[in-house]
């Protein structure tokens, strides 16, 4: 499934603006900063913590006596502020429950790891007799690296033979293997040392703060003010925490409204034929709250949002509108979950100027939309997910003997479903992409290029053409250029704004993102001249963290007599690391990459210097292990 994400602007009269400004900045924010304590506050809360997980019922439970605190909002905004609050604390839970686990298994690591002079006094033998021991424990089972790792950390906690043991610490220390060199000490001081760092890293993260939602009054800001101002802090961690809260730019704009349903937004046209819509909820609370807005109602016929976009995306916003057209015409018949707007938020965009906020800022709409509902065939495969999906729900509660009146309604709902899920909307067909399964695009990213790619025959290890950036941009290659001169330009800027205490960062992230679209086009098209099956791209977990590390352990054993030194050892390469959002580059490739359908795999990147070896290798090692897995 391929989710992708468009926007528009929305134009209004004042009083419109106005009214919605006001219900989403005196009752919807507050509402969500006060549901984000009353979760955090909440008895089962460390559960929760340890799970990773919150239900939206148990949120939806704890907004029940907060509307008595904030009435007379629609509907839909209570429902926003529970899907709003339910997504912030699952990221927060899922990070925090990923940085325990990840904490937890360094530190197994490190407890269980010792150097090769300290595993033969241990052990009572002869290194060939180690190695020996080590190669019959990896003999008795050969599977994945991963599987193999969890196979012997359980096999260490089970067997008492102090050789048996000392071997599965030597394999764990050599990723698996018997190492062909002997081992220096050095060398491994150096591991152990980073691998303390990674772990002081993941400890502090661990201490990150609740949520506590956006600050819209600047009370925080002003109460930090004061405290900084009349006490000294008991720690560094403590000024560090007021330092950042003083240059956090305060936030000013409410929180959007979610709408999770593809009929909560409808749509029309005006009489000079221009896209507008209404959504559920607001244009009843519109209509109540004042009478020239409903006199503006009536001279638009009820869509009080008028749409501009872009000439590219306004094909997407003209589907949604013949969605809406048919599905209004064949209510009965038309399946709902078949329609191409899958979602949409209702969200204020910081504007320039003077004047009141509602007339300062503007209204933007976001759409979300599975790309496969774009065409017929897309169309099919997702009427066929939901159908199976559907079904297998009704069969379920088919088995349970008695149902309660909320089941009960659940399985009509169900039923009435599956019924239209078998009308096939109209949709224009489009023959899927048909690639050559071993020809492969392999992508590796690097420091000071952004993305390598490598076309390479996976059976044969032929490569068939090297991309750099260079290659991949072309005529737009000056973007990235500028894109790094601009990077050095704001953070000489950031640090003499953090020096003045002026909260405002400039940032190039709009550009970055341009070059990332850019090269996701390139790396498609390439992928599309040489026809290939799929295109490999490499595992970016925790890479930007390891390699943190790595360059703050390398810099205490570079300088380890002055600090002043290992800070500006570390500052120079930190530089080079985070010059770009991988994440962000890798997630544009992915996305283009399935709106034609073309396999997506990912694999470890190999740690080589030469980024050409590193597209190599991965394509061919992801290759091979799929040739591996099928047998």
């Amino acid at each position: 499934m391929s989710l992708i994400t468009i926007h528009c602007r929305l134009i209004a009269s004042e009083p419109v603006r106005r009214h919605l400004w006001h219900l989403m900045i005196e009752s919807n924010t507050p509402l969500i900063n006060d549901l984000l304590k009353c979760v955090s506050q909440h008895p089962d809360f460390g559960i929760w913590q340890r799970r990773g997980t919150i239900s939206e019922s148990v949120v939806k439970g704890l907004c029940e006596p907060l509307k008595l605190v904030y009435p007379d909002q629609p509907g839909r905004f209570y429902a926003s502020a529970i899907l709003m609050v339910t997504y912030i604390y699952e990221s927060w839970l899922s990070l925090q429950q990923n940085r325990r686990l990840r904490l937890d298994g360094k530190q197994r690591w490190l407890n269980v790891v010792k150097s090769d002079a300290e595993l033969l006094e241990l052990s009572g033998s002869t290194l060939d007799a180690l190695q020996h021991r080590a190669q019959d424990i990896l003999s008795q089972r050969n599977t994945e690296r991963q599987t193999q790792i969890a196979h012997l950390f359980a096999t260490y906690d089970a067997t008492n033979d102090i050789l048996s043991r000392c071997a599965i610490s030597y394999l764990l220390k050599n990723g698996c293997k018997i190492p062909e060199t002997e081992e220096a000490p050095e060398k491994f001081a150096h591991r152990i040392h980073r691998k303390q760092k990674e772990i002081e890293q993941l400890e502090a993260q661990l201490q990150a703060r609740l949520p506590k939602g956006r600050d819209l009054t600047g009370e925080e800001f002003l109460e930090t003010l004061e405290i900084a101002t009349q006490q000294i802090s008991e720690s560094v961690t403590q000024a560090r925490e007021w330092q950042a809260k003083l240059l956090t730019r305060p936030a000013f704009l409410p929180y959007p409204i979610l709408y999770g349903s593809s009929t909560d937004i409808r749509w029309g046209k005006t009489a000079n034929g221009r896209i507008a819509v209404s959504f559920n909820g607001i244009d009843k609370y519109l209509k109540a709250a004042d009478l020239d807005i409903k006199g503006w109602f009536k001279a638009h016929k009820e869509y009080p949002f008028r749409l501009y976009c872009d000439q590219r995306q306004l094909p997407f916003f003209r589907r949604f509108l013949e969605d809406w057209q048919a599905y209004q015409a064949n209510k009965d018949t038309y399946p709902a979950g078949l329609l191409t707007l899958s979602s949409g938020i209702l969200v204020w965009k910081e504007g320039e100027g003077k004047g009141d906020p509602w007339n300062v800022n503007h209204l933007s709409l976001h759409c979300t939309f599975d790309t496969r509902l774009m065409t017929a065939e897309g169309t099919l495969q997702v009427q066929q997910e939901k159908l199976a999906k559907t079904t297998k729900s009704l069969t379920l509660k088919t088995l349970e003997h008695e149902l309660t009146d909320h089941q009960k309604k659940f399985h009509q709902r169900n039923a009435s479903t599956l019924n239209r899920l078998t009308n096939l909307p109209s949709r224009p067909s489009q023959q899927p992409y048909q690639g050559n399964p071993e020809i492969l695009v392999g992508l590796s990213i690097g420091l000071a290029d952004p993305i390598t790619a490598a076309v390479v025959n996976g059976r044969t290890g032929e490569v068939l053409t090297y991309c750099t950036p260079r290659t991949l941009l072309g005529d737009h290659y000056h973007h990235l250029n500028r894109h790094r001169h601009q990077q050095k330009q704001n953070a000489l800027q950031r640090h003499k704004n953090q020096k003045r205490g002026v909260t405002y960062q400039p940032s190039e992230s709009e550009l970055g993102q341009t070059i990332d679209r850019l090269l996701a086009k390139a790396i498609i098209q390439l992928a599309q001249t040489y026809r290939a099956g799929s295109i490999m791209m490499p595992n970016l977990t925790h890479l930007r963290e390891l390699l943190a590390s790595e360059i703050q352990a390398k810099a205490e054993q570079k300088c380890s007599g002055s600090v002043e030194a290992q800070d500006q050892y570390a500052k120079e390469y930190r530089r080079t690391i985070h010059q770009w959002s991988y994440n962000r580059l890798i997630e544009a490739i992915h996305c283009k990459a399935q709106q034609l359908g073309i396999p997506v795999e990912s694999g470890f990147q190999p740690i080589q210097f030469n980024p050409q070896k590193q597209a190599r290798d991965l394509a061919i090692s992801v290759y091979h292990s799929r040739a591996i897995t099928t047998k």
